[in-house]
């Protein structure tokens, strides 16, 4: 098929309504800086797990062969790109020991993405859509890297859930059971009653308190953050898949059931992060205060010391700040710059993978401050790194200033 002339000028709708009829296999991620080679060099290609590759090219699923490597096309619908000569590869060293290689390899990709939109270092946070599948005539791959916040909201509410950076979401995987460590330390109530994400976040931070925690609090926040994604998933499974095995008796009740399980997702994402924020805080005993009202009514996450002071005209200017915690800053970070306008700088928590230099530049044109976990620092451009918080360098600012 040439794919080209068949899916041209495709809406985002159009192309995620194509992935359900045609019941593609398919794979979501924010590309990463280590995708579009904003930190000076690009890696192997996409990860792709043996699921979605055994669905798409299942050519390359061999051990006969070392590191086999099939060519396919790609289209690239969002931005009508058509890419010839990309890679499908099988990483198998694992298997030919005689080459007595140092680091054994058994992974699968897709590289060659050179020229596309998926290596282009502005998409850097972006929601990635590969969608594919094998037959008789060969294998048909299409793509969309989001380029608006309308479309990733769009893409978000299709597949149901936040895309949070780090995370691939895979049609094949995603009724997989997990095994929890933490299962049978679960309060029995919870699966019986959906606890909220305040009672699901004290759970974790109990299990990790931080009075015993040896490493920094960048790795602190992340362990927990990963902790909390385990077990909310898991209450979730158990409170879900018992209704939908029921079944339902219409389509507005099953409408009104998939809504009220998407909201509650979101409702969960919408607060995690300044959950795992605040206890840190806290901890450090920082004075801060949350949802402080400033000009226009808007809400900075958190404003230190208190939002008295914010609007206290005697107090100074330079003893004020904010942090604003976005998940992904890809263009949401322009609402942070009218967010309180006693403060400058304003510093901005994110997860997001990695920035593009032109986007930094602009941040630190409008006054804002970058802050992220240490162990992502390695996604941003290395000549703008000294210019990053890291969290652990945040809360010695913030202390500082209190002193």
């Amino acid at each position: 098929m040439n794919l080209e002339s068949a899916y041209k000028n495709i809406s985002l709708t159009q192309f995620l309504e194509l992935i359900d009829f045609k019941g593609y296999s398919w794979l979501i991620k924010r590309l990463s800086g280590n995708d579009t080679g904003i930190t000076g060099g690009h890696q192997s290609g996409i990860y792709v797990p043996r699921s979605f590759m055994d669905a798409v090219m299942p050519l390359v699923i061999t051990t006969e062969r070392y590191n086999p490597t099939e060519e396919i096309s790609c289209y690239i619908a969002s931005h009508d790109c058509l890419q010839n000569g990309i890679q499908a590869k099988y990483y198998n060293n694992k298997y030919f020991p005689e080459l007595n290689l140092k680091k054994k390899y058994d992974e699968f990709r897709m590289t060659r993405w050179a020229g596309t939109p998926l290596q282009d270092v502005e998409n850097t946070g972006s929601i990635c859509v590969l969608a594919g599948k094998y037959d008789d005539a060969g294998t048909e791959l299409l793509c969309w890297v989001s380029r608006t916040e309308d479309e990733e909201d769009l893409i978000e509410y299709w597949l149901g859930k936040e895309v949070e950076p780090s995370r691939m979401y895979n049609s094949k995987l995603l009724d997989d059971v997990k095994e929890v460590p933490l299962l049978k330390q679960l309060p029995e109530s919870w699966f019986s009653n959906f606890p909220s994400g305040r009672d699901i976040f004290d759970f974790i931070e109990s299990k990790l308190p931080q009075s015993s925690w040896t490493r920094s609090i960048d790795d602190l926040l992340l362990k927990r953050r990963s902790m909390e994604f385990d077990v909310f998933t898991e209450i979730e499974r158990y409170d879900v898949l018992p209704n939908i095995k029921d079944g339902f008796s219409s389509v507005d009740e099953f409408i009104k059931y998939a809504n009220s399980i998407a909201n509650r997702r979101k409702s969960r994402a919408g607060t995690s992060l300044e959950l795992h924020l605040e206890s840190i805080f806290r901890y450090e005993k920082l004075q801060f205060e949350t949802q402080v009202v400033t000009e226009q009514n808007k809400k900075p996450d958190f404003v230190f010391p208190s939002g008295e002071a914010y609007h206290n005209p005697q107090f100074p200017d330079f003893k004020l700040h904010m942090l604003a915690s976005k998940t992904c800053c890809k263009d949401r970070w322009r609402q942070v710059i009218s967010e309180a306008d006693r403060i400058k700088p304003k510093h901005l928590f994110t997860l997001q993978e990695g920035v593009s230099s032109n986007q930094l530049n602009e941040m630190y044109q409008n006054g804002i401050v970058l802050v992220v976990p240490q162990p992502i620092m390695s996604f941003f451009p290395a000549d703008y790194r000294n210019k990053i918080m890291n969290l652990t360098g945040f809360v010695e600012y913030i202390r500082s200033s209190q002193a």
